[in-house]
C-alpha cells in the first residue's frame, strides 16, 4: 500500500514497475489508457481476510490516475465448525 501511494501522477511506466513490480493484469482501453493492476492479498491463517486491487492508468506512458477497491469475503465464507476444527488439529500436531 505504502508503494502504490508513493507512485506520483505524471510517473513513467519504468518508475511504476520499479516500485511496484509487475503488475498482477495489464489492460489496454479503447481510449488509450493502459490500467494496471495489482493485488495484495492479506490472510488470516490461511484464509484470506481481504483483497486489495490497486489500480493505475497510464496514458501516453504516465500515470494520469489511480485507485483502489477493498473487498473483504461475506461472514458466511468462514465456517466456524472448520476454523475450530482446523486450529485444533492444529493445536493436537503440535502437542
Amino acid at each position: 500500500m505504502d508503494a502504490f501511494y508513493s507512485v506520483d501522477f505524471s510517473s513513467t511506466e519504468e518508475q511504476v514497475v520499479a516500485a511496484l513490480g509487475q503488475p498482477h493484469s495489464v489492460v489496454k482501453k479503447d481510449d488509450g489508457t493502459v490500467e494496471y493492476e495489482y493485488l495484495e492479498r492479506i490472510k488470516l491463517g490461511s484464509r484470506i481476510a481481504e483483497t486489495r486491487r490497486y489500480f493505475i492508468v497510464m496514458k501516453h506512458g504516465v500515470v494520469i490516475s489511480k485507485r483502489v477497491l477493498q473487498s473483504s469475503p461475506p461472514a458466511y465464507w468462514f465456517d466456524s465448525y472448520d476454523m475450530q476444527t482446523t486450529q485444533n488439529a492444529d493445536a493436537a500436531s503440535s502437542e
